[in-house]
Formats: C-alpha cells, structure tokens, sequence
C-alpha cells in the first residue's frame, strides 16, 4: 500500500488543531514517499512548496516572511507603523497594538490564513519542508548533475535558517527544529534568542558553501552577462544572501536585546559581516548610484543592489496588497497609508550632516546658517525628499508641489492636481478616522512613483538584503567590536569609513568629525543612517529599535507632526508658509510596555508544546 505523504503541523506549534494536518503532495497525484524522494523532478516540486505553497486561495510559504508582504496583510497596517517613526492614516488595528493592546491583531499572525498574515504556521511549515528534504536527499537517484543537488540542498539550508530568523525576530527564542519530528516529538526546548540566532548563522553557513559548490554566489551571471538580473529563479537566494544574512543573524545575536557574549559576540559579528561584504563585492554586486537609487523599490524587479529581493508584477499604485504605502490622495479611502512623524522627519540631516533630532541640534544648525524652521525641507539629505511626502513635494504626476496645507482664509485645505485629478492630501488631523488622511502632514514617498493610483502599473519591489545594509551591518559591527577606525577580517574598510560609504552614495558627506572619536559617538550617527537609508523596509527600524533597546523610550516621547498653514511671502515665512510643529491627536499616540519586545502566541496554541515558555502577554 502506498504510504500518502503528509506534513504534520510542524514541531513545534502548534499551528493547527490537533485534527488537522497539511498535505506535502497533492493526494490526487497519488504519489507514494518513494516516489517523492526518489525522483529529482517530484524532490524538486515538493520542495518548491516553500515558495509557491498555499492553502486555499491564500500563501503559506516564505513569502510570509518578506516584509513588504507581511505589510500587505488584510489586517491593513504595517510594522512601521507599530513604530513612532510613522502613523498609520486609518485609526485601527495598527494603534490599537502601538498603545500596547495586542488583543486578537497579533494573534492573527501565527494562524489566521485568512488574512494573508499566517507568518508563524507558513514558518514552520517550510522549516519541515526543508528538513524533509535535507533527510532525503541521498535517496534521489536522477539527479541531472550534482551542481542541482549542492543547490536544492543549500536553499533546503538556507529556507531552514531563514524561517527560524523570521520567527526569532517576532516571537524570539525558538527551540531549533532540524529534524521532521513527528508529532509525538514535540517535547523540545525553547531556546534564548542569541542561541536560535547562533543556529541560523550556522545554517546560513552551510548553504552558503553549499552555494558556492553548485556555483550559485548569483543567481544571473552578473554584470555585463546576458541574463543579468533576468535568470528565471532569481527569488531564490544564493551564495552572497547565504553570507549577508548569516551577518545579519551574529549582528542581530550580539545586539544589546540578545547579546550573551559581551564583546566576543560583537567580535564575531563583525567577522561575519566582514565576510559578507567580501563575498558580496566578489559577485559584482553594488551601491547604485544615487540617480537609480529609488529603482531598488519601485520600477525594478531586482537590482544589483539586491543580493536577494521580493518583487511583485506590474500592479497599479491603488492595488489592494499595496495601499498601506501610499497617501490617501493617491488611492482614496481605503488607503491607510504610512503617514511620517515629525519625529522621524527630524532624523534626515542637513547637507552638511548636522543633526536635526533634538532642539539643540537644530538650534546650533540654525546658528550656522544650515538650517530654518520656517523653511525646513530646504538643504536636506537628499534621501528625504525620495522618502517622505511633504507640502511642495514634487512628483511625476504634479510639478506644481503637493498640497498638504490649510488656508486660513479661506478655510480650506487646498486640493492637489494629481495628473489631471483632483486628489485630497490635507485634511484636519483626526477628522476622519474611517480613511486615510495623514494627521501628521506627511506621507510615505519611497515606493511610490508620483502618479495617481491606476494612472499607470509598475513594479514594486523590496530588498530582502542589500548592499546599503550589508555594509551598514559592518559598520555597526565593527564599531562595536573594535571602533571608529577598526577593520574586521579581510575586509579594508574601517566601520567609519563604511558608514560614509554609504553616505556618499546619496551625496552626503562623511560623519561629522565630532561624532568620529569614539564607538559610543559613532554608534549614534550609523544607528541613524540604518534609520534614514533603510527607512520604511525590511521591517529594519521596527527590529532596530527593539533591538538596540531603544524603543521604550522611542515610543514613550511625544510624536509630533508638522501642520502648515498658508501666510502672505515675508522676512520670517520666506515661502509662503508657516510650519507649526504639533503633537498629532491623542488617540494616535503610543504607549510602551516592555511585553513588546516580542509578540504573545495565543495560550490555546502555546499550551500544545509540553516545552514552550510563551511570551508575556500584553
């Protein structure tokens, strides 16, 4: 009799109740676990479940941990917004968890498929997938050469690693599943963060060599090759992603909220991501240069920038899956929108890289001629202006200057020519909680390409790892480990002078002097530049923040926007308006609680594990 193969709900959690289980193969093919892992072309599409995989209409597989996906949830609201650095246009689910009441909005994400969010039970399922295949492997006897089997290998490895990372980074520690325990073998310890983040680098490690045994440091052959950036499986990871995200891992484990180690894990760090940036330059891959810069998230599919990236096809600007990233004169009323605090507007710099975050920044800025509160967006990092949405902004579809600005004569907040439509940028703060109005006076830029929604279809894309990060994450490393002018490995660059690599790109320059002397200076001005570089992706300044433990006190200030009002040209308005910086309603503030360092499993699915500390609740 042939033995059907079946996928239990995965070691660990829990996921299903007890009566339910997920099918590995289509039952209707009728193949036998013989058959599955015997053949290399059914090993192949049963492992393709980890990026193709649903369950009904709706995904259960890796996908569930990119973040751009995760932040088109039906739920509608982003992780940037559980954050001070942007609120969220519609007041729902997104405040309700910011002012620490988790209820059933986080819940959803460990099983709820229904709302395209089920990130915790899609993890474990691809972790058994992987795990399956790698027990598996020497029975496949049709291989077409071995460079496919150092390569299915190395990607079971890394989507092993992957999903691990994605959950230690939600829900923290998590016992490390590498066997297809069956359900009777659920009984494993639940492990601290800095030792599940150990496992996945190791994990990363083994694929990355696996990787480069099948020849795969890039999925296309780079640069000048005929397939570069088009090879048909470039959502798959390679060589390169193995490396940077075992960096990502040891930097994430080193981090004040996990370290264990002390200084050995920072040191350990900064090795690993003194290897990525190695491996990373030895692909060809790049910082593009600032005029292609926003084609890493809008308008591309991949860029040589992206060691790995998620990319969508062509959607309008007003797709479903998409509205929480644009302003609600783009996309109309369901648009949430990531509206941008004051807060976090305050971190782009001058263009003489004076700090602006505190009123002492800008008053000594001010003193230098750098900086004018009544003209505030003028001499800015140019990554400010393809960031954030602010009255006058430019874009593809109106040269004339958004509107997000109210007239006291006339008592009106003026529409936007948005091509040739009417569109509503300024409205009241919390006058209307049902839509998404931006009771900040921003909206998010990055990802947007200027025009009305459905005007035109584009791609919208995410680094799940770039050269932006890559050499960030070495930078903070080894700063940490050994300082402003500290090198790592074979690496040649100091952290001080990655950091202003990355700077440069955008045409900043480098660190201020003052901030150059020692880590503790230093450490402020790259924790910084991860803000203002990757802001608005990935997840970075959500994770960043928790785990540089700087969150609490983040998100116990007052988030403030900046309301513009309409006045005649003058000495003191040199642009014909008045910026009067304001808290936003009190209803969109946040709270802290020290729970929100992590995420709470609903007990009736914690309670599965014989094993499982959960969380504390919310």
């Amino acid at each position: 009799m042939k033995k059907t193969l079946l996928i239990i709900s995965s070691a660990l959690i829990l996921m299903t109740s007890p009566s339910c289980s997920w099918l590995d193969v289509n039952p209707d093919l009728g193949l036998s676990e013989e058959e599955v892992f015997t053949n290399w072309k059914n090993f192949e599409a049963y492992f393709n479940y980890v990026y193709e995989g649903t369950t009904g209409s709706y995904p259960t597989n890796i996908t569930l941990g990119y973040p751009m996906f995760v932040n088109g949830n039906r739920r509608r609201f982003t992780f940037n917004a559980l954050t001070d650095m942007c609120d969220a246009g519609r007041l729902v689910r997104a405040q309700q968890i910011k002012a620490g009441k988790m209820g059933e909005n986080m819940s959803t994400f460990t099983t709820d498929n229904s709302h395209r969010a089920a990130i915790a039970s899609s993890m474990f399922k691809i972790i058994r997938i992987s795990n399956k295949c790698i027990e598996n492997i020497d029975r496949v006897k049709n291989f077409k050469s071995e460079t496919d089997r150092h390569d299915i290998l190395a990607q079971a490895y890394f989507v092993r690693a992957y999903a691990h990372f994605v959950l230690v980074r939600y829900w923290g520690g998590m016992p490390y599943i590498d066997k297809a325990y069956e359900e009777a073998a659920l009984d494993l310890a639940r492990l601290t963060p800095n030792e599940t983040l150990r496992l996945c680098a190791e994990d990363f490690e083994r694929a990355y060599e696996l990787f480069v045994k099948a020849g795969k440091l890039r999925r296309d052959g780079g640069p000048g090759s005929a397939n570069h950036l088009n090879a048909v499986d470039m959502h798959k990871p390679n060589g390169a992603t193995a490396k940077a995200m075992k960096a990502r891992a040891l930097l994430y484990a080193a981090s004040p909220l996990n370290n264990a180690g002390g200084s050995a894990d920072w040191e350990a760090a900064a090795l690993a991501c003194a290897e990525a940036v190695t491996v990373a330059e030895a692909a060809a891959y790049e910082l593009l240069p600032w005029d292609r810069w926003a084609s890493n998230f809008a308008g591309s599919m991949y860029t040589n920038e992206d060691l790995w990236a998620y990319a969508t096809g062509k959607v309008s600007n007003g797709s479903a899956d998409f509205v929480t990233y644009y302003g609600f004169g783009v996309v109309g009323k369901q648009a949430t929108g990531d509206n941008p605090t004051q807060n976090f507007v305050d971190r782009f710099e001058t263009v003489w890289g004076d700090p602006l975050e505190t009123p002492e920044d800008r008053e000594r800025a001010t003193e230098l001629g750098h900086y004018n509160e009544q003209n505030p967006y003028a001499d800015r990092d140019p990554r400010f202006n393809a960031t954030i949405v602010h009255d006058g902004s430019i874009v593809e579809g109106c040269k004339t200057g958004i509107n997000i600005c109210y007239d006291p004569e006339t008592d009106k907040w003026p529409m936007t020519d948005l091509n040739g439509k009417a569109s509503e940028f300024g409205r009241e703060w919390g006058s209307n909680n049902e839509m998404g109005y931006s009771s900040t006076g921003y909206y998010l830029m990055k990802g947007w390409d200027g025009n009305k929604a459905g005007i035109v279809k584009y791609y919208h894309s995410e680094p799940l790892i770039r050269m932006a990060e890559v050499y960030l994450n070495y930078a903070e490393a080894v700063n940490e480990a050994f300082g402003p002018q500290g090198r790592a490995g074979d690496c040649q660059l100091t952290a001080l002078e990655a950091v202003n690599k990355v700077r440069a790109r955008a045409g900043m320059p480098p660190v201020q002097d003052r901030f150059s002397s020692d880590k503790e200076s230093l450490r402020e001005r790259i924790r910084n530049e991860r803000c203002v570089e990757l802001a608005f992706e990935g997840h970075h300044y959500y994770l960043d923040t928790r785990r540089w433990k700087t969150a609490p006190e983040l998100m116990s200030r007052t988030l403030m926007g900046m309301r513009v009002e309409i006045v005649p040209v003058s000495e003191e308005y040199p642009v014909g308006r008045k910026y009067i910086r304001k808290p936003i309603p009190e209803n969109r503030q946040s709270k802290w609680k020290d729970e929100m360092y992590y995420f709470f499993f609903p007990s009736s699915e914690a309670n599965k594990m014989k094993n499982f500390v959960n969380n504390p609740s919310w």
